[in-house]
């Protein structure tokens, strides 16, 4: 693999995030589904929750699953993602792993969520298209405020 493809290979993971962010926050779930393997795996810390007894973390198992709770959990929600300060690194032709800072906001009808942290990622490239198989998010802190 040459410098070349992989600083290609950078930017087109850079691209994927890009729609990540904005087909989450605009709750395009039919294209937002189209960046995941189908069976990604997604782990969470202090997630978003709509109570204050509800489990702050999760993992969820297998695309549609995790498409179909996001479709529920935020219909009719306000949220904002800025993922910022990419560490990539191409670990062979197909394969590929990153960290990404992250703020997110969420605003539930019950609590508005500020969280900071980062986003672990790995990828998969599949008929020369990156996809998400595996996303796990780590918080540094989180500001809950309950309504």
């Amino acid at each position: 693999m040459t410098a070349q493809d992989q600083l290609a290979d950078i930017e087109a993971l850079k691209q994927l995030m890009a729609r990540y962010e904005r087909y989450g926050d605009t709750h395009n779930w039919a294209e937002f589904a189209k960046l995941f393997t189908e069976d990604a795996v997604f782990s969470y810390e202090a997630m978003p929750r709509a109570a204050r007894d509800a489990p702050q973390s999760a993992t969820i198992e297998g695309r549609d699953a995790f498409i179909g709770g996001m479709g529920e959990m935020l219909k009719g929600v306000q949220t904002s993602h800025d993922i910022y300060l990419p560490d990539i690194t191409i670990t062979g032709p197909a394969t590929a792993t990153a960290t990404w800072a992250l703020h997110d906001l969420v605003r539930l009808p019950t609590v508005v969520f500020n969280g900071y942290g980062h986003i672990h990622q790995d990828y998969i490239k599949a008929g020369g298209q990156w996809k998400i198989a595996k996303s796990h998010t780590s918080r540094l802190f989180v500001d809950e405020q309950w309504l």
